[in-house]
């Protein structure tokens, strides 16, 4: 027997079945992101175990990091490496208090009906920080479409596009390599591989919602706004909610106790949104906030900033780390 033979037969003896080159688990993909996501900085555990801010990095993300890890040299960048990052949104007339902020939003899904349905996909445009190798501070700003399709049958998808590029102020500036509309990543999931936090479509319960939003942080006791933030970020990042389950989501968030109303703004594709914000209960050195369109009721933004200066990047207090942002199948430059 040769070797290609012997190769052959371990084969049929594996009892693991899943290709070779099939993406690694989303659940480990997750465990993968806690391990790198952490903050620099320790700070006291609440009794309850909970699972570390992530922030969602794109598919091309997570595999250089994979990939890295497994051959057993992981770069990280100098301390002395700095960055700018895109500039903070300016929130103007306030609303009294988040509970209004909500109501008008629930108001407004229950009275117009938009059409949008639930679906196993998720497509967003976002930016991610990442520092810069060689220390100099970054001055543009490339977005990404992360496109995110899956079936009953867990298997599915994970298609990252290159989107424009631009300046701190969202100005868009020439582009280099690659070109928007180059697909940098694409992974795929097998039958039962993929992981999502809601098999099937959500029920659309504030108390369904709010269970959901508990299983993704993994709290066991109260959760606080931005626990409930985080886990609509990761919801949202696995499924498109019909205006029902928007409204009951909301209304999750709403009852998450510490929620801010930020006041009215534009978002990152000159949308007129609503900020709601909170703070996360785990150490994750974060305040993010929930975008609701001003137009629509609907979620259509998560963002996250810096609460404390980290000295590890050089980045000051209140720098962006990420943004997302949904509802922008209507864009000509979406992804099909």
């Amino acid at each position: 027997m040769n070797d290609d033979e012997l190769a052959r037969v371990m084969r049929r003896l594996d009892p693991a079945r899943t290709p070779a080159d099939a993406p690694i688990p989303l659940d480990a993909e997750r465990r993968l992101r806690e391990i790198v996501g952490r903050p620099p900085v320790a700070r006291r555990r609440s009794a309850a175990r909970r699972r570390p801010l992530l922030a969602w990095t794109s598919a091309a993300a997570a595999v250089v990091v994979i990939l890295t890890i497994v051959t057993g040299v992981l770069w990280m960048p100098a301390p002395s490496a700095s960055a700018l990052t895109p500039t903070p949104l300016v929130y103007t007339s306030s609303p009294a208090d988040p509970a209004e902020a909500v109501a008008a939003a629930r108001a407004q899904l229950a009275r117009d009906d938009d059409g949008v349905m639930a679906e196993r996909r998720s497509l967003s445009l976002g930016w991610y920080f990442s520092a810069s190798p060689d220390g100099a501070e970054a001055t543009v700003f490339r977005r990404e479409w992360v496109d995110l399709r899956w079936n009953e049958n867990f298997s599915g998808s994970i298609v990252t596009t290159a989107a424009e590029a631009t300046d701190a102020d969202g100005d868009t500036v020439p582009a280099g390599e690659p070109a928007p509309g180059t697909v940098v990543a694409e992974s795929r999931y097998v039958q039962n591989q993929f992981r999502p936090l809601s098999p099937a479509p959500p029920t659309p319960t504030a108390d369904a919602m709010r269970e959901l939003l508990r299983t993704s942080v993994g709290a066991e006791g109260e959760l606080t706004a931005g626990d409930a933030i985080i886990g609509a970020r990761t919801l949202l990042g696995e499924w498109t909610l019909d205006d029902a389950q928007q409204s009951a989501l909301l209304q999750a968030v709403l009852e998450a106790p510490g929620l801010r109303a930020l006041g009215t703004t534009r978002d990152r594709i000159g949308r007129e949104v609503i900020g709601l914000g909170g703070l996360p209960s785990s150490p994750s050195n974060a305040d993010v906030t929930l975008l609701i369109s001003a137009g629509t009721g609907r979620i259509v933004g998560f963002e996250s900033a810096l609460v404390e200066a980290n000295t590890d990047l050089d980045l000051p207090p209140g720098s962006l780390t990420e943004y997302a942002l949904w509802d922008v199948r209507d864009r000509e430059d979406a992804p099909r």
